[in-house]
């Protein structure tokens, strides 16, 4: 319970300031730490009454976890440092969780166990991300382009470009769109 009103205060806190990968942050810690403690002293205890506790708390958690990640997620619109470190300890939760799953199961009843999991699937979303990231970037390149393709056909011979210097401004400007095109048809793969 005060776990839950400690976060619940933090969560208000950072909520002000706009900071909801603060909280995930922190909300991750809390349940990897919820989870140790359910482990060493509450599994051995409930195995009394239902042999697989330990995986039934990890599922619970798991899923907890997993709404407050999907809400977070819901409001992302780029890839940024900040989600990265939240998808990757997100990552880091769930492999505590489904390495006490086993635990408490065993192999061959964990795989049942999983499957009711809906994985957060961190490496996609990065993926989903850093492709909207790649598509964004190329549209804006080939916008500057476009506009400076339009600037130098309307100022026409107004403009004085030596010729050494135009081949090489042109040059950087197909390498960096060329680069660009690449990177987005190996993320189509």
């Amino acid at each position: 319970m005060q776990v839950i009103d400690s976060l619940n205060a933090k969560a208000i806190e950072l909520e002000i300031k706009g900071e909801f990968g603060d909280i995930l942050l922190h909300l991750a810690e809390e349940t990897e730490d919820l989870a140790i403690k359910e482990r060493e002293n509450f599994t051995p205890m409930l195995q009394k009454w239902h042999p697989a506790a330990g995986a039934v708390a990890a599922m619970m958690l798991h899923s907890c976890y997993g709404h407050v990640l999907r809400q977070y997620l819901g409001d992302v619109t780029s890839l940024t440092r900040e989600t990265v470190e939240v998808l990757q300890r997100a990552e880091k939760v769930e492999k505590v969780l489904l390495q006490m799953v086993i635990e408490d199961c065993g192999e061959d009843n964990a795989k049942m166990v999983m499957r009711e999991m809906v994985p957060y699937e961190v490496d996609s979303i990065i993926l989903n991300l850093l492709r909207k990231w790649i598509n964004e970037s190329l549209s804006s390149g080939k916008d500057c382009l476009q506009r400076a393709k339009e600037t130098e056909v309307s100022f026409g011979s107004m403009v004085f470009f030596p010729s050494k210097i135009k081949r090489k401004i042109q040059l950087r400007t197909f390498v960096k769109i060329d680069f660009l095109f690449i990177i987005k048809l190996r993320m189509n793969f």
